[in-house]
């Protein structure tokens, strides 16, 4: 059985019933909640075991926990008592302070809205799930004799089932409040241990793991003195930070007095560059340039030529803010107050060669452009929609490789220099709903959209 349908298993209509019952919400929203906090524990474990420091404290903690499969083979009759399911969510909740630091209140906060329940009642919930995640792990570490490499090998073979179970309305908030966006794109794997050999005098040759990092303390109740370490640390830096910035104003103070003028007269220049460059790019996505030949030999070059050449875009090879049919699109819309955010565009030209993640040859001007338009529109927020259909023998679901294809556009978007939060990126399979049962036939879609989410 995979991980997720030993989860499904142990925490059947019944677990649950008895859980809501605890936590005093509806069942349904319970369910939900559950559910989430089953991916979001999941998904941030993957994403702690790609460092050595976050494989080794799992596996640390699953072996000093004694996590090995009790609590699951025995959790109805433990939340029947509430002490025991109330000492077990203390439990979680100071695991889950180790495992993802400082990631507790946001987890809380994401899985509330996301389920509709109280924030207290979503925080027990995590504390619930994290020692029942846990023991499912250690179960599989006991049955099949894992090491710390070997879990971490273990966990990372679902991530695919990971990407097809998420609810499209999770996936944004996970790969945003975990940091997952390599992960969910396959570009992420778990840490190997470094591994030295050694000769014995009887000629044995030995492995064995180095230690070249400070000591890890997995003490669970060892919270404060973690926790004055780590200020301690902060206020060290604070004070560097407060001297060099009382210097700098020092410095800067003194050399005033002597240049107002010149620095006036350069802040206005600056200022009016600034101004010409950025309407320069407005107008470049508003207006169709006029062809090579139209413009006199004897013109001196301007503003506009120097936004024009191909290196305009770090991070995009051949990136160009010429005007291209999506500007042509988008700019009315986007400088027109009255039209409301939400429009949903057509990216036809935006296509991957079939059953993998490589942007045919013409797709790289689109993303180029789109790139162009987000850096021209600072406040635009969008959101990339995928649908695939020809996964079919590339052993991967229509579903993870929409995803993963929108994903691959907002990683290049991302090394253009655009927020990562102003890109949202979902994938819809075929865009056939497998709650369809109208038995009308539709057709499977293979496309990226793109919906204008903050205008």
């Amino acid at each position: 059985m995979t991980l997720f349908s030993t989860l499904t298993t142990t925490l059947n209509p019944e677990v649950v019933t008895r859980i809501a019952n605890y936590v005093d919400e509806p069942v349904e929203k319970t369910q939900k909640a559950v559910d989430g906090l089953v991916y979001t524990l999941v998904g941030g474990l993957m994403k702690r075991t790609t460092t050595e420091i976050g494989v080794n404290q799992l596996f640390n903690h699953i072996q000093k926990g004694r996590y090995d499969g009790t609590l699951t083979d025995n959790l109805p009759t433990v939340l029947r008592d509430p002490n025991q399911t109330n000492a077990l969510i203390t439990q979680g909740n100071d695991v889950i302070s180790h495992l993802l630091p400082a990631m507790k209140s946001s987890i809380g906060s994401m899985i509330s809205g996301y389920a509709g329940i109280r924030n207290s009642s979503a925080i027990s919930l995590l504390g619930l799930i994290t020692p029942i995640v846990l023991h499912t792990l250690g179960k599989q570490v006991k049955e099949r004799k894992l090491d710390a490499d070997g879990l971490a090998s273990s966990l990372f073979s679902e991530r695919d089932a990971f990407v097809n179970a998420v609810p499209e309305e999770l996936m944004p908030r996970l790969i945003e409040k975990l940091g997952l966006h390599q992960v969910v794109a396959g570009s992420a794997a778990p840490a190997r241990r470094t591994l030295v050999e050694t000769t014995t005098p009887s000629g044995q040759v030995r492995q064995s793991e180095t230690v070249t990092r400070q000591p890890i303390n997995y003490d669970l109740n060892n919270d404060a003195t973690e926790d004055t370490s780590v200020l301690a640390k902060w206020g060290v830096g604070i004070l560097l930070a407060l001297a060099v910035a009382a210097g700098g104003y020092y410095i800067y103070q003194n050399t005033r007095q002597y240049d107002d003028k010149t620095i006036a007269g350069t802040s206005e220049s600056t200022s009016l560059a600034d101004t010409v460059m950025t309407d320069t790019v407005t107008r470049s996505l508003a207006v169709p340039q006029a062809p090579a030949s139209t413009t006199p030999a004897s013109a001196a070059p301007t503003a506009t030529t120097a936004t024009t050449t191909p290196a305009s875009i770090p991070g995009v090879a051949g990136a160009s803010p010429t005007t291209g049919l999506l500007s042509q699109q988008l700019t009315p819309y986007l400088t027109n107050p009255a039209l409301p955010k939400g429009r949903v565009f057509a990216l036809p030209g935006l296509t991957f060669t079939p059953g993998s993640l490589s942007l045919t040859p013409s797709a790289q001007p689109v993303v180029n452009e789109l790139a162009t338009l987000l850096k021209a529109y600072p406040a635009l927020q969008i959101q990339l929609i995928g649908y695939a259909n020809d996964a079919a023998g590339y052993g991967m679901t229509n579903k993870a490789l929409s995803f993963k294809r929108v994903n691959q556009v907002k990683q290049q978007l991302m090394a253009a220099g655009i927020n990562f939060v102003r890109i949202d990126a979902i994938g819809r399979g075929t865009g056939v709903s497998r709650r369809d049962t109208s038995g009308v036939p539709k057709p499977t879609l293979r496309k990226i959209d793109m919906k204008v989410v903050v205008k």
